[in-house]
């Protein structure tokens, strides 16, 4: 009997154990947030160079709202974000993003090995969510610039002698050799796309190319719209539409009204 006793005794706590985890298991997360409340979203993440991870490397995201967090890659170029020393991660929120080897050469402390459109003119941009966030960025030197380039969306009209120009090919060449392409439809209607991956064309100021080879491969637009453009325009971040009308031939001196004589001219002295 006292060994039936016993069990009596200890059912009641197991079983008070056993409700009070399965009441902990449907509370709502426990928020990650900064000492004055704001949200924060944990971030981790890998940078690499040329395909290689890159290490020493100091990362950066900067929130117009909030001070910079930091931190920096080990040697597989993994890195942990820091609020700051006693709390991980960043505010919840866009981020601009600043990467660099900031004081790796002792010689010359403020050289910086890595292009300015990661650190002091960073294009990178990222947005921090609630919760585990992991944030990788794979980083090029110039000849692959391309792949992190700063592209905007553009689209837009040709006409030729205000006709829709059907079939044309349209290029914007931004410099480093970044060049964003399209095909007019028979609409002439256009969509640049930059990479396979990234439509749009890069921000800034951009050289346009139009040509229309013909089935003979001879070129059907005048050489001011492709070898010899004088077309620009200066693509700016988000949305961009830009029309452009061609005319298939220079003004004729036929095409001009006949000049009105001067009040000062005098008949000639044979009174023709």
């Amino acid at each position: 009997m006292a060994h039936f006793s016993f069990r009596l005794l200890i059912t009641p706590v197991v079983l008070t154990l056993v409700a009070g985890l399965t009441g902990c298991s449907n509370d709502a997360p426990r928020r990650h947030t900064a000492p004055d409340g704001r949200a924060l979203g944990k971030v981790v993440g890998w940078v690499t160079l040329d395909g290689q991870p890159l290490a020493g490397a100091q990362i950066d995201f900067n929130n117009k709202m909030s001070r910079t967090c930091s931190a920096g890659t080990d040697e597989n170029g993994y890195y942990e974000l820091k609020f700051n020393r006693r709390t991980a991660g960043a505010p919840v929120g866009e981020h601009s993003v600043s990467v660099g080897l900031f004081g790796n050469n002792s010689e010359d402390p403020t050289d910086e090995p890595l292009p300015s459109i990661y650190n002091t003119k960073s294009i990178l941009k990222t947005t921090v969510h609630e919760g585990h966030n992991v944030i990788s960025f794979h980083l090029t030197t110039p000849k692959g610039i391309g792949e992190v380039a700063e592209v905007a969306e553009v689209t837009g009209l040709v006409l030729l002698n205000g006709n829709p120009l059907s079939g044309a090919k349209i290029e914007f060449q931004a410099e480093q050799d970044r060049t964003a392409r399209g095909v007019t439809d028979p609409k002439g209607r256009y969509q640049l796309v930059f990479t396979e991956t990234r439509p749009g064309a890069v921000v800034g100021p951009n050289r346009v190319v139009i040509s229309k080879p013909g089935a003979d491969g001879e070129e059907t637009i005048r050489e001011v719209y492709n070898v010899n453009s004088t077309l620009r325009q200066f693509v700016k971040p988000g949305e961009n539409d830009f029309n452009f009308s061609l005319s298939s031939k220079l003004p004729s001196p036929k095409d001009k009204p006949p000049a009105k004589p001067s009040a000062d001219s005098k008949p000639s002295d044979d009174g023709c």
